[in-house]
């Protein structure tokens, strides 16, 4: 059996939370043992504390950090003495220092944003120091597995094991019905729907303007924008007058909303792969995204929806009124998105590629 201690530094649940418990509910217990570390008082802890056969240890000095030569020492002495296959990390570069003291197995590490590569020499000293202390670098999506070559990472450590997602729940066709009557959602109106936080990357604002510009063309519709963040009351403003846009701040549980959008939003800067677009698609909704990051592999153009240029408000329009007025053409796209989920983004699927390559890595390293 391959023992694999998965480290998470976040104290919320973030994508790397998110990730680390479609792995728990998913991996094969009968040849993998798991044991979990995460930091005191994380939010991960009482969600970790339902699944059944993992081990859970919280770590001092770990909360929201890479790096505390403290987490080093506490973790250095969790992994001596145990026979370790795998210590997988997710950012921490405490564990990894820690992991290759205490001679701890083969060590990888999960990129789940895409970062500046940074300048000369600091770029370089980074790219040694992260090859040194990690055996394989797991990439979310093929732009993230050349961020982390531009990063100096080099190419043969490089893995790409795509994100996936539980389904998200299917409201009855009666259901959906209520809840869209019940926030005054006439028939005749596409909803379009933006689930992120409210900061800078995500773009918001271009999305307000395109909301804007589509229902000055006539467009039917509604606009939802579910989450908190620092430029809520900024954003609020610029939508002042156009009551078809909706704040419904946030939102701990957001697959009723999902399930009564018609077209999910990203209006993204910079992304890595959105589990945004992954949890739509489980319900067979289509995408209107920017085209950067790794949205172009999720999001194919006359498929299952269609990419638009960051900061592009004009054409963001366009394509919301393409979605809403041509409905073969949403048809189409719909039961893509469904059928291209089905059969590479589910959680199964991710916790199956990334357990094939941890046999591949422990065996290498024997």
């Amino acid at each position: 059996m391959m023992n694999v201690y998965q480290v998470v530094s976040d104290t919320n649940v973030g994508g790397a939370g998110r990730y680390l418990l479609n792995y728990v509910k998913h991996f094969n217990r009968e040849h993998f043992k798991v044991t979990v570390l995460i930091p005191e008082n994380s939010m991960l802890k009482p969600l970790l504390n339902d699944v059944a056969d993992i081990t859970v240890i919280e770590v001092p000095f770990m909360a929201d950090k890479s790096y505390d030569k403290r987490c080093v020492k506490a973790m250095q002495e969790i992994f001596s003495g145990e026979k370790i296959d795998i210590v997988h990390t997710h950012a921490s570069l405490s564990a990894r220092i820690a992991a290759r003291r205490a001679k701890a197995g083969a060590v990888v590490s999960t990129r789940h944003c895409i970062e500046p590569p940074g300048r000369f020499p600091t770029s370089v000293v980074k790219g040694i120091l992260n090859n040194l202390l990690c055996d394989v670098y797991v990439a979310v999506s093929d732009a993230v597995a050349q961020n982390l070559a531009d990063c100096g990472i080099k190419r043969e450590k490089i893995h790409t094991v795509c994100n996936g997602v539980e389904p998200v729940t299917k409201l009855s066709e009666t259901e959906r019905y209520a809840e869209r009557n019940k926030r005054g959602i006439l028939e005749d109106e596409t909803v379009f729907g933006v689930f992120a936080r409210l900061e800078e990357v995500k773009g918001h604002q271009y999305f307000i303007e395109a909301a804007k510009q589509f229902l000055k063309k006539g467009g039917r519709g509604k606009f939802l924008i579910v989450g908190d963040g620092s430029l809520m009351e900024e954003l609020k403003k610029q939508a002042a007058g156009v009551p078809e846009i909706i704040f419904t701040g946030y939102v701990p549980d957001t697959a009723t909303l999902l399930n009564i959008t018609d077209v999910n939003v990203l209006s993204s800067r910079s992304e890595a792969m959105s589990l945004a677009i992954l949890e739509a698609m489980s319900l067979g909704i289509p995408t209107i995204a920017t085209n950067v990051g790794g949205n172009p592999q999720l999001v194919k153009p006359k498929e299952n929806g269609l990419l638009t240029e960051f900061s592009d408000s004009g054409g963001m329009a366009e394509a919301f009124l393409k979605m809403a007025e041509n409905k073969a053409f949403y048809k189409q796209c719909a039961e893509h998105a469904g059928d291209l989920y089905r059969r590479q983004y589910t959680a199964e699927i991710m916790v199956k590629n990334l357990e094939k390559l941890y046999e591949e890595v422990a065996n290498e390293s024997k």
